[in-house]
């Protein structure tokens, strides 16, 4: 939990949690209204079982007038069940500034939401922190019983497959759509017993966070050279999730770990995607703190947001990809072949280490400019 200060504090099974602050589950946490009417369950999706890649939850709880339960999902999943004997619940679900009411019909209900962001491709906006808006993407579905999800114009009820289970909103249109599915789709169903291992080791990697809150600069610092990869990459995306963001430029450039710099786009572009003005914040990270020139800055923010498709048709793109693995900034080198081995795949062959000396990665370019002619697109099979 975000503390007056600033800083972090963990938050216990006992304790009751303070109102209006920012509630950041590492990676799973459970929590009830006051009335006990409704269940909260916050959780990550760090496996990318669903359509976005959510790496944490995070919540603010208010003061509930006419509800059950009143709370800002701000990013992650969040499981809503009505835990009352008989009759409904009712929620009101604050997201991006829109209210949502959300009716869980009886005590079969229960609803799964999920929030993520992330920048459309194009320039940033640096002059004003409100236009650096990025699109928040809602998933409502359905998982047992009935729901009726209201954002005061309109009312729609959703019942768990089979039926109209899913109600998908975004902040740009400000409108539903929604879709029928005849069976819960793999993304939503309940984690095998593989997944439900690998998520608690997850969770337990987390715990000394928890435990020593006031050394959580130190844990992560520890946690990022661990001989484990999955410790690793917690200690990534918890950077991330604690707004360290000094720290999680330095993970970029983490000389060792290919596999820490490669999770640190993950966790910035998720970042970034949070909320209005965080590009702001990393621009002026990068050129007051990171040594980085204006330019640079904006051309970091420029490939964390993507490449649109009508750059993907242009040869110019992937010539200033190739030039770019030679790049004086580590992070500017891993962005480039990020990007290269998504729109080429047949270049995942071709062996590269953003971090290596200059010499290998000059050889990896000449490679490059093999498969890829200048001039000349991706050949496809």
């Amino acid at each position: 939990m975000r503390t007056g200060t600033g800083g972090w504090q963990s938050v216990t099974a006992k304790d009751a949690v303070p109102v209006d602050r920012m509630v950041v589950a590492l990676f799973g946490a459970e929590f009830q209204s006051i009335n006990a009417a409704v269940g909260l369950k916050l959780v990550a999706d760090v496996g990318h079982r669903g359509p976005f890649p959510v790496l944490e939850a995070a919540a603010i709880f208010h003061v509930p007038q006419s509800a059950d339960l009143d709370v800002s999902l701000d990013r992650g999943i969040a499981i809503f069940r009505n835990e009352k004997k008989s009759g409904t619940a009712l929620v009101h679900l604050r997201i991006r500034e829109e209210v949502f009411e959300v009716t869980l019909h009886d005590a079969k209900s229960r609803l799964g939401v999920e929030v993520y962001g992330r920048h459309v491709p194009g320039p940033s906006h640096l002059g004003d922190a409100k236009k650096d808006d990025p699109v928040a993407n809602v998933v409502f579905f359905a998982l047992e019983g009935e729901v009726v999800i209201s954002n005061g114009k309109h009312a729609t009820r959703l019942q768990a497959p089979p039926g109209v289970a899913s109600y998908l909103w975004d902040n740009m249109t400000r409108t539903a759509e929604v879709k029928q599915y005849d069976a819960l789709p793999d993304s939503v169903k309940p984690m095998n017993e593989d997944e439900r291992k690998q998520f608690a080791k997850l969770c337990q990697f987390a715990l000394p966070l928890a435990e020593k809150p006031g050394a959580i600069d130190q844990t992560l610092r520890v946690a990022l050279r661990s001989k484990d990869a999955l410790e690793r990459k917690v200690a990534v995306v918890a950077l991330g999730a604690l707004d360290d963001l000094p720290g999680l430029v330095q993970a970029m450039n983490d000389a060792d770990h290919a596999d820490v710099r490669e999770e640190g786009i993950l966790v910035l572009r998720h970042w970034l995607g949070r909320a209005p003005g965080q590009s702001v914040h990393l621009y002026n990270q990068l050129t007051t703190k990171q040594g980085y020139t204006p330019i640079q800055a904006k051309s970091l923010l420029h490939l964390c947001y993507g490449i649109d498709e009508a750059k993907r048709r242009q040869p110019t793109t992937y010539e200033l990809l190739i030039q770019a693995l030679n790049h004086s900034k580590i992070p500017m080198r891993e962005l480039a072949h990020w990007h290269l081995i998504r729109l080429a795949p047949d270049g995942k062959s071709i062996p590269y280490d953003a971090a290596a000396a200059e010499p290998q990665r000059l050889q990896a370019i000449e490679a490059w400019r093999r498969y890829i002619p200048e001039g000349e697109l991706p050949k496809k099979k």
